[in-house]
């Protein structure tokens, strides 16, 4: 349920099926009780939703928080199938997408227009709030954003990573001219390149291991691609851009990926940190310090970017279906984290079909 729900706004079935975490690398497809929608929340039917890095953190049992028994899942599109008495601007039947998370609205940051900073937000798949690996959702409307009725549910589930690449790359200002290195080419580090295609960089260069991932990269826009498997990969990613790196951004949590971020960018760059690290990883200060370079954390997404990625999908500037390489029915969510858990498969999005048909993803879908 909701986090604040009382569990009695909910009509129709008792009980939903779900994807359910229930140990380290074990996940039941079983009967859960149908979430409850309270007064200030939106009670939404899942059609796809993403498998996220932190779902695989979850599922290998090193995330921080999210811990067995978990519904996982927040990179998700839905169907309003019920609105509580005290929401406004939402109506049953409308397509919509989600943050990860719902914030406070009174605190400092939220007060600020900074709401992905909030110290009070509220997190799917925490605390018995159900995520989206299951047939119905809880939202509360800070959270839910209205998608293009004709948008492609898969689509829809990409506008969450999407928001994450966009609010990244925008940290460092109008990309005319510049030449971007993105260490890292799985879901962020392709939002990243998509972001800054869409911000005017001049070259974006992506870094990554395999041919497959290259051809992923290039696909949606990279000028090149390095394979990290091949050697020393900041002279080819140099080469590649023609120098220095403007703006590199690290987009994967690798032993040894900060160093080669200050080896790529110029004097007086920019670095953007959107991935995670599971160990405490070791910076070479003074290289940061002599180059004077910065660096910015980059956390989620604003509303603000959920609205920009949102318009360029109904506008039809953005193709990001290629970005998922793999379909799964909901049932089959153990065998979907099974595969992305294997180093030696790459993957790009893997895309669980929870109340649409995984093979019109690849055979053409109608509203």
């Amino acid at each position: 349920m909701g986090p604040n729900s009382a569990g009695t706004g909910t009509a129709g079935p008792k009980t939903m099926k779900a994807a359910v975490l229930t140990g380290r690398r074990t996940i039941a497809h079983q009967d859960t009780a149908t979430p409850g929608h309270g007064p200030g929340e939106l009670l939404v039917r899942v059609d796809a939703t993403g498998i996220c890095g932190s779902d695989l953190a979850a599922y290998r049992g090193t995330h921080p928080y999210k811990t067995a028994p978990a519904v996982l899942g927040h990179e998700f599109s839905g169907t309003v199938v019920a609105v509580g008495e005290e929401v406004t601007g939402f109506a049953a039947g409308d397509r919509v997408c989600s943050a990860a998370f719902s914030h406070c609205d009174a605190c400092a940051e939220c007060l600020s227009g900074a709401p992905h900073l909030c110290t009070r937000k509220l997190n799917l798949s925490h605390l018995d709030w159900t995520g989206s690996f299951a047939e119905l959702v809880v939202l509360r409307p800070n959270m839910a954003h209205r998608l293009p009725p004709g948008l492609h549910p898969v689509a829809g589930a990409l506008v969450e990573p999407l928001s994450i690449g966009l609010h990244a790359v925008r940290l460092v200002g109008e990309g005319a001219g510049r030449g971007v290195l993105v260490l890292g080419s799985g879901t962020i580090g392709l939002s990243c390149l998509i972001a800054a295609r869409q911000l005017g960089h001049a070259a974006v260069v992506c870094v990554d291991i395999g041919p497959q991932k290259g051809g992923l990269a290039r696909g949606l826009g990279a000028d090149a691609y390095v394979d990290a498997h091949e050697g020393d990969l900041v002279p080819a990613a140099l080469e590649a851009l023609g120098g220095p790196a403007d703006v590199v951004v690290i987009a994967a949590g690798y032993p040894g990926v900060t160093d080669q971020a200050l080896r790529a960018v110029r004097p007086g760059g920019d670095i953007v940190i959107v991935s995670y690290f599971e160990d405490r990883h070791p910076v070479d200060l003074n290289a940061l310090v002599g180059r004077e370079v910065t660096v910015h954390g980059s956390a989620l997404s604003t509303p603000r970017d959920f609205t920009e990625v949102i318009d360029r999908l109904a506008a039809g500037t953005l193709d990001v279906l290629p970005m998922v390489t793999h379909n799964f029915a909901l049932a089959e969510a153990g065998s979907a984290l099974g595969l992305m858990d294997r180093a030696d498969v790459p993957t790009g999005k893997i895309m669980l079909h929870v109340t649409t048909d995984q093979h019109e993803f690849t055979n053409g879908w109608s509203q």
